[in-house]
């Protein structure tokens, strides 16, 4: 795992952290991949999706999960 995979899992995991208070975890989810796409860099988002694909460790169960919704909603978008 590079740096900057490092330093994308620990944002990921505070935004995660931020959105989740009081709401259950698909709308936190929900909401952190909502925050994602809105504020984050195309090449962020790109890498931050593979690196779920590919090896899920360090990510939070919130994370984890918006980072897999993000990853399923460009694949979406490439295919269309």
């Amino acid at each position: 795992m590079s740096n900057n995979d490092d330093n994308l899992i620990h944002m990921v995991n505070q935004i995660a952290a931020n959105l989740s208070g009081g709401r259950d975890d698909d709308t936190a989810a929900s909401a952190t991949c909502r925050h994602l796409e809105t504020f984050w860099a195309r090449t962020m988002k790109k890498r931050l999706a593979e690196r779920v694909q590919g090896d899920a460790t360090g990510f939070s169960p919130v994370a984890r999960q918006a980072a897999m919704l993000l990853a399923e909603r460009l694949s979406e978008r490439q295919a269309s």
